[in-house]
């Protein structure tokens, strides 16, 4: 590469006049057999090789899927047991996990989940559930006679919506509507319960809202559309927001207000101790592993604060 001519050596090189006229200036006067060195000096960096590992769950027999006839005697009838262990308390399905929670009857008996839909594998009593929680995604609401009235929100697995889709089209009890939570900002929440339903909802119908912050936090969703609601579920949840800084409360480290220690704004939330850490490991079983500490949630949690401008909820 640095030889000129060729790979042997050279004994009678001809140069061009220019070059051999500055050759003789520099006091070379011989080109024969001539080689030169290459030096390199290299600088070697020692990398820590990473070698990443994926623990996956231990391998469990899955369950068998099934069809209450109470729930088909709900969606076609819309006959609701009023003591059933087909219907469950949403929160309560979270006592075979790794992290329960301690007040599962603070949160509203309303919100239902299908036997079907939170036995997903075969498992001793003694065993946890954190790796086979199964994702909300099929919603049935319905209006219970009773007094007062009752709004439900039942969500089924995909097996009941598969096996009931016909009733469910032919009910004038029940709608059946699609679900996902919000985990990125940029997509559009559908936590309205309006983005498809069947049968297709009446102009009068409206969500029941008093269900929909607790769905979205079973479900774990994300991200909050605007300021307003950040407010209302951090005054559920009893965690300080800015529209409390004129107040002389006592907050705890993550955020949480004891009751004793509430101001006025605050005396909505029926919690007395802190939910937090509950909601930490459940976000953190339904994110698998992902990080989620910088999303809005996350950052309610963490006791970090949100503000009303676009850094946080955008335009």
């Amino acid at each position: 590469m640095y030889k000129p001519g060729g790979d042997g050596p050279h004994r009678n090189v001809i140069l061009p006049p220019e070059i051999q006229e500055r050759c003789v200036q520099l006091g070379v006067t011989s080109l024969s057999d001539t080689q030169m060195d290459e030096e390199q000096e290299r600088e070697i960096v020692h990398e820590v090789e990473r070698e990443n590992q994926v623990q996956r769950p231990p391998p469990v027999l899955p369950a068998t899927h099934r069809v209450d006839p109470q729930v088909r005697d709900f969606i076609r009838y819309g006959e609701f047991p009023t003591r059933s262990t087909v219907f469950i308390p949403a929160f309560h399905t979270l006592d075979n996990t790794s992290t329960p929670f301690p007040e599962r009857n603070t949160w509203s008996r309303d919100l239902l989940v299908t036997r079907d839909f939170s036995t997903t594998v075969r498992c001793k009593s003694e065993d946890k559930y954190d790796d086979y929680l199964r994702p909300v995604n099929w919603i049935i609401s319905a209006t219970i006679r009773s007094q007062p009235p009752r709004r439900l929100a039942v969500i089924l697995s995909p097996f009941e919506v598969n096996t009931l889709l016909q009733d469910i089209r032919r009910s004038k009890y029940v709608h059946l509507h699609i679900y996902t939570p919000r985990v990125t900002q940029a997509m559009r929440p559908c936590d309205d319960l309006r983005l498809h339903s069947i049968p297709p909802l009446p102009r009068t119908w409206s969500p029941p809202e008093l269900l929909i912050p607790q769905l979205n936090l079973f479900a774990g969703q994300l991200y909050l559309p605007n300021y307003p609601i950040y407010l209302q579920l951090c005054r559920f949840l009893g965690v300080y927001a800015r529209d409390l800084e004129h107040e002389d409360e006592m907050v705890d480290g993550d955020g949480f207000i004891a009751p004793e220690r509430r101001p006025q704004a605050a005396a909505m939330s029926p919690f007395q101790e802190s939910p937090v850490p509950s909601l930490k490991g459940l976000i953190a079983m339904r994110r698998k592993g992902m990080e989620f500490l910088r999303t809005h949630l996350g950052r309610v949690l963490q006791g970090r604060l949100l503000t009303d401008g676009p850094e946080d909820f955008g335009a």
